[in-house]
């Protein structure tokens, strides 16, 4: 993959890359949700400068439609009554966006190997 345009730390650039395959990857092994998962790739899209790109656009409007619901450590603030009843449609949106995700998700690993590899050849090489 090439560096894009605007990009001045190629660096941190490919760590983030990774970064974007290690979520995905999350994602398919079960460790994060549909909306844990959109959360944390908005901004490495951002970062890596593939905001535009069909698969964070996806993220994108999955953020616009569940930005509201109450996922990960925030949901230590919420009351139990509002949890469970925002529950309900995390779990509804969780269903509806899975299969979408999966796929997606599945194509970020293949396309982000590259950036794992060259992690482990720029280590050898320390």
């Amino acid at each position: 993959m090439k560096v894009p345009p605007g990009v001045r730390n190629e660096e941190l650039w490919v760590k983030h890359c990774r970064k974007i395959r290690a979520r995905a990857l999350d994602f398919l092994e079960g460790r994060l949700g549909v909306i844990e998962t959109t959360r944390a790739m908005l901004p490495l899209a951002h970062w890596t400068k593939v905001q535009s790109e069909p698969e964070f656009l996806l993220f994108r409007a999955i953020a616009s439609e569940t930005d509201d619901l109450p996922v990960g450590d925030v949901r230590a603030y919420w009351a139990a009554d509002a949890l469970e009843r925002e529950d309900v449609r995390i779990d509804a949106a969780e269903k509806l966006w899975r299969e979408q995700v999966l796929c997606v998700a599945a194509r970020l690993v293949e396309r982000y190997q590259w950036a794992v590899r060259r992690k482990h050849i720029s280590s050898r090489a320390d």
